[in-house]
């Protein structure tokens, strides 16, 4: 049995992937109406923040356990839940092989646009990212067969920029010099995950990005054009100051530019979506959902 704790997108996605390979799954949520979804998938959800507390019987036949919990989003708030609760829980997951925790490449700070591969000091900029890196240490420590993946932006069906760009009055912001932002496919996360169930390696810490990094405004800029949506606003960084707000700024500071080469040696040498480019067709049909009203 697989086991997501707070099964969200890449989490659904990867448990319908592993149900079509024959295994059966669990997870938990926060919400009732967001368990009745995943029972509708076939994924036999819980509505809980107490994942020690599961069942027996549910835990003793976990064999891999996927962590998908994001950080709590109060800029100031508590300790991670998983520093509370990873300690009994490592306890009772007596037939485990494998488990995973999706951490984020808001561990490594702003690197001021340099490459950065998993050896690269963690010094993050923001709350956030200082709960990921709390919440990697808390895992890396439980004693369990744990590999961390730091994953960049994630886009995918019904999880990208093509919806807002097509309402137009999106704005982006023209550093100097540029600040690189990094995307992966949901698609190639869920073939990176279960290459890595398939293939264990315990304490592995890999980034999952793909191929290119790029200025982030070239980027929505190419992506608006593609699609044909309308021309974002192009903001000076002192206009960025004025308008945003501080989390949308932590955003647009951070400047690194993710490298996969462990990715690619080690479980996908070929990713499927190599960068956004390959994914315009789905992006542009989600695009003229937007437009027309549709679904996408």
């Amino acid at each position: 049995m697989l086991l997501i704790l707070g099964c969200g997108y890449v989490g659904e996605h990867l448990a319908l992937a592993m149900i079509r390979q024959g295994w059966k799954v669990a997870a938990t949520c926060r919400s009732e109406i967001r368990a009745e979804n995943l029972r509708r998938l076939g994924i036999e959800a819980h509505c809980t923040v107490h994942p020690e507390k599961l069942p027996f019987c549910l835990l003793e036949q976990t064999e891999a356990i996927l962590d998908s919990i994001p950080p709590a989003k109060e800029d100031d708030g508590p300790a991670p839940e998983q520093v509370q609760w990873l300690p009994t829980l490592a306890r009772r997951l007596r037939n485990l092989r494998w488990a995973g925790y999706l951490s984020s490449t808001s561990v490594y700070g702003d690197c001021q646009g340099a490459w950065v591969d998993e050896q690269h000091p963690c010094t993050p900029s923001h709350a956030r990212g200082h709960a990921r890196l709390l919440t990697e240490q808390a895992w890396l420590a439980s004693g369990l067969p744990v590999e961390v993946f730091r994953l960049a932006g994630i886009y995918g069906p019904g999880r990208n920029l093509a919806r807002r760009l097509m309402q137009g009055n999106y704005a982006v912001v023209r550093w100097q010099p540029p600040h690189y932002s990094n995307r992966i496919h949901v698609q190639d996360i869920v073939e990176a995950l279960i290459a890595a169930i398939n293939r264990p390696r315990p304490e592995r810490i890999m980034n999952l990005s793909d191929d290119l990094p790029l200025p982030h405004d070239e980027y929505v800029l190419e992506l608006a054009q593609a699609i044909r949506a309308p021309t974002p606003s192009v903001l000076s960084p002192s206009q960025a100051e004025r308008m945003m707000s501080a989390r949308q700024l932590d955003f647009f500071r951070d400047s690194k530019r993710i490298c996969n080469q462990r990715l690619h040696q080690e479980l996908l040498p070929h990713l499927r979506y190599p960068n956004f480019r390959y994914a315009l067709k789905e992006l542009s049909r989600e695009a003229e959902g937007a437009f027309t009203g549709g679904s996408g």
